[in-house]
């Protein structure tokens, strides 16, 4: 089951083959953040980010606090020929000894952004995500790095990010309409800036 998503056969929960991204978009996401060396995704789910982080970094980390989607981590990175790459850690994404032992220049985070048990419907608040982007972006910028990227719903603007500071904010759109996005926070961002960018799905 691949939902056509994927350019392989992948190992995974039904939920987690629904809210993992399209590897088309993975690919755009790892081409940008190609100029770093490593990477660490906090809520990793089946890997399929950092799969196509492995690609373009030299290693690249998952963490997910779900067992069974860290087994089809596993798979899938072996899958994809990525395994030496990679390494896939169960864990809670907030806690801090772990953080600070994850080496990486650059760190995704993608929590569920679900409102309930409605995968279609999107919260509108930072710290109504499980676990709370606000809580991860924070620590992940005290003990990882201040490269951060945020994968967020449609429903989340500057002024919802503003509390965190400037971002640069893609669109990503296919079928004519904004499936989610991409903030970006660094250092050397001094404004918000925001564009569309289109896939074909």
């Amino acid at each position: 089951m691949n939902e056509n998503k994927f350019s392989k056969e992948i190992y995974g929960d039904i939920d987690g083959i629904y809210m993992s991204c399209p590897e088309v978009i993975s690919e755009h996401l790892a081409k940008k953040l190609a100029k770093y060396k490593t990477g660490v995704e906090l809520c990793c789910a089946l890997g399929m980010t950092v799969i196509q982080l492995a690609k373009k970094l030299e290693y690249v980390y998952g963490i997910d606090m779900d067992k069974e989607r860290i087994v089809s981590a596993k798979k899938n990175a072996q899958l994809y020929g990525v395994q030496n790459k990679t390494e896939f850690i169960q864990g809670n994404v907030l806690d801090e000894n772990l953080l600070k032992n994850i080496q990486a220049e650059v760190a995704i985070l993608d929590p569920d952004w679900s409102a309930g048990n409605n995968k279609k419907e999107h919260v509108a608040d930072l710290e109504m995500t499980q676990p709370s982007m606000k809580d991860m972006f924070y620590k992940a910028k005290e003990h990882i790095t201040h490269n951060l990227v945020l994968r967020i719903p449609k429903t989340f603007t500057f002024e919802t990010l503003n509390v965190l500071g400037k971002c640069e904010i893609e669109n990503i759109i296919w079928d004519n309409r904004v499936r989610f996005k991409y903030a970006f926070f660094a250092d050397d961002i001094v404004e918000n800036k925001e564009k569309d960018v289109y896939f074909t799905i």
